[in-house]
């Protein structure tokens, strides 16, 4: 195994940011330029240091959890003694209690199994809940709030169908809440009913927790290595503490992308990782940019409406669904590829039909490098026409790699957000849909949301209804 304590290693392993395509050196008027980047160069030097003087103060916890070794402790204790006693973890949990998890287990090797169960569609749980030996299964329930109404509805049917099953005796061993350490309707539960249980840090939310007992619970259940994972995460912290953003990834990631749109009205981001391991990736990636930015107000209370669209892709699949889009659509998009050296394995393409000239070129050509070429044509395929591109290079996709691509956006989002002068650990624009929701289900509390959905629907005009 890899030592990642060896500098050498982490040197090899490191994820690489290769801006040439967004520089309008390379795609003319399209693209930023050198001089726009060094202009900011008095508000980002501020932004760092405002950023450092905050982790200080512990205001940013999450970018140090790579860093907490009894946290870790913990939860490989608890994950250890599940792997004892289930054949498979079910994660109820929605948004960032279910993405990141969804990530990690995609995205790397795994020896048991782990579901995710991230909506209460009635269909797709009910067919989950159908095939489950309960008997060698155990349900990690995350809700740092301990109110999250999808999460807490997933709990009370499994709790009954564990009751009836298993008996007032057995069915707490199959249950482990993960929530915050002090408060919440579930710390309540977990006094109550005795469940074992894991801490979500106080100020970490829910987008910025895969590094916490949130995702690192399941990945280590599934055999995930967690300690290389955090040691990634911690090597992209060291390399994102330089203060000049030509020498650091997150930052100068940041930047573009916020010069691209507040300049260049690129609006509109899309990730897109050429691996289907990373597709989740790209997903978890969209909830962070989209809730971290996407706000209505300043710091100071001005209005704002700022903030990228996020889009996901996989290559080469979408090149044939999605390209034709971006490469003659509309000129508000900003395209980051990522690109795997080392896939992992080979598959090659067997040598036949040599006469047929286009079919028999592929012969001898290997799947992975087959994927690689194309990203590479598509790259350019977008700078010929004008369409900026960044390509961040992954040598392969493991657990110390994919530690850096999380701490990655993680400090490029906050660093966004100073740019933009917003709020990147508030999503007030959630809070409404889910109050409406409490009011329609007849929580207590919540009479005037219910009606506002009443009065709502009394507006509807039926012409308008075909």
């Amino acid at each position: 195994m890899p030592d990642y304590r060896r500098r050498a290693t982490r040197e090899a392993m490191s994820v690489r940011l290769d801006v040439n395509g967004m520089m309008a050196d390379t795609v003319g008027h399209a693209g930023v330029t050198r001089e726009e980047v060094d202009g900011l160069g008095a508000r980002t030097s501020e932004i760092a240091r405002a950023l450092k003087a905050r982790r200080g103060a512990g205001e940013l916890p999450f970018l140090d959890l790579p860093y907490q070794k009894d946290a870790l402790a913990r939860t490989k204790t608890v994950a250890n003694a599940l792997r004892e006693e289930s054949e498979t973890l079910v994660v109820l949990g929605i948004g960032g209690s279910a993405l990141g998890t969804r990530t990690l287990i995609e995205a790397l090797e795994t020896t048991r199994r782990v579901v995710v169960a991230d909506n209460v569609d009635p269909m797709s749980f009910g067919t989950l809940l159908d095939g489950l030996e309960l008997a060698r299964t155990t349900f990690n329930v995350i809700s740092k709030s301990g109110e999250t109404a999808e999460t807490m509805a997933q709990f009370l049917i499994v709790r009954d169908l564990l009751l009836r099953q298993l008996g007032a005796v057995d069915y707490a061993k199959r249950v482990v809440i993960t929530t915050d350490a002090d408060q919440g309707a579930l710390r309540q539960v977990v006094h109550d009913e005795g469940f074992r249980d894991l801490a979500v840090p106080a100020d970490v939310g829910g987008r910025f927790s895969v590094l916490t007992a949130v995702g690192l619970l399941p990945a280590a259940f599934a055999g995930v290595r967690v300690d290389d994972l955090l040691a990634g995460a911690a090597w992209m912290d060291t390399r994102c503490q330089e203060p000049d953003p030509w020498r650091n990834p997150a930052h100068l990631l940041a930047t573009l992308l916020y010069l691209a749109d507040a300049r260049h009205r690129r609006n509109v981001v899309v990730l897109m990782p050429y691996s289907d391991r990373l597709h989740c990736y790209a997903a978890w990636f969209g909830q962070l940019w989209a809730e971290s930015l996407g706000k209505a107000e300043t710091l100071d209370g001005k209005p704002a409406h700022v903030g990228q669209t996020p889009l996901s892709a996989v290559g080469a699949t979408d090149q044939h669904s999605l390209l034709q889009l971006f490469t003659g659509g509309p000129a508000d998009k900003v395209i980051i590829m990522l690109r795997v050296e080392d896939h992992g394995r080979e598959v090659p393409v067997p040598a036949a039909y040599a006469d047929l000239d286009s079919i028999g070129y592929l012969g001898g050509v290997g799947l992975g490098r087959l994927l690689n070429l194309e990203q590479r044509a598509t790259e350019l395929a977008l700078v010929k026409q004008q369409r900026p591109v960044l390509t961040i290079n992954v040598p392969q996709v493991n657990a110390f790699t994919l530690g850096q691509l999380i701490c990655l956006f993680e400090v490029a989002v906050v660093f966004a957000a100073g740019l933009y002068r917003v709020n990147p650990l508030d999503q007030p624009g959630v809070e409404d849909s889910k109050r409406l929701t409490y009011g329609q289900m007849g929580r207590k509390g919540f009479d005037a949301e219910r009606a506002q959905v009443e009065a709502w629907l009394a507006r509807k005009r039926n012409d308008y209804t075909l």
